[in-house]
């Protein structure tokens, strides 16, 4: 039977013990923008910031919220999800992981559910050829943009067309815009997954910079800028 590996739910304790002492904060420009900043956070009285800011790269339509206001983030639409999700786990090439967070080696058997009518929508899974799904995304891929990455929990009941197989990954060569997830180079990628820690309860936080000041309120601390 193929196993599915449901990594956009928090089945780890520590989710549920404490709140976040990591976050990631995505700001675009406006919501339409593809091109965006990220500035790494962590909680002591107020969050502070660790590192330098870096530029990132959002899907070719900008953002989509998760719920709340629209545009609502759907399948297909080339819209990085807006709002604060956990960050589940990593995944890469390697197969032994950068850092501490649940790993899941992506080999050429790895495969990412995007078939909204498929019962394993929204999950890792491996490859059956008796058991196929009528579209998927491989991991190992050629281009090797999922070469070192991180999964975002967006749309972790797996509604159906809201959105699937949501990450942070490695640009593309010519730095075009993705389909749906956060991208970035390779080095401060490899310097992000080493840092997430799951004892932290590690999140981000996307949004465009006109709701920057709404989430200062939840974040005291993080910067508008």
């Amino acid at each position: 039977m193929l196993k599915t590996i449901p990594i956009f739910f928090s089945s780890f304790l520590f989710f549920t013990l404490h709140a976040s002492e990591q976050l990631i904060v995505v700001l675009s420009p406006e919501l339409n923008s593809s091109a965006a900043t990220m500035q790494r956070y962590e909680k002591h009285t107020a969050w502070e910031k660790i590192g330098e800011k870096i530029p990132v790269t959002l899907g070719r339509s900008g953002l989509g919220y998760a719920s709340g206001k629209t545009p609502l983030k759907n399948e297909g639409d080339g819209r990085s999800p807006a709002g604060v999700f956990r960050i589940s786990s990593a995944f890469g090439y390697d197969e032994h992981p950068n850092g501490l967070m649940p790993y899941y080696y992506a080999d050429d058997k790895l495969i990412c559910v995007d078939d909204v009518e498929d019962s394993r929508y929204n999950t890792f899974a491996f490859l059956d050829p008796r058991n196929l799904p009528k579209s998927f995304e491989t991991m190992r891929r050629n281009d090797e943009v999922y070469r070192n990455g991180a999964v975002i929990g967006y749309n972790t009941a797996g509604e159906k067309g809201r959105g699937s197989c949501i990450f942070i990954h490695l640009n593309h060569s010519d730095h075009r815009p993705t389909s749906g997830c956060t991208a970035m180079e390779e080095a401060p990628l490899k310097e992000l997954i080493g840092w997430l820690d799951p004892q932290k309860n590690p999140q981000i936080l996307q949004i465009p910079m006109s709701d920057c000041a709404e989430y200062q309120k939840e974040f005291e601390g993080i910067k508008c800028e």
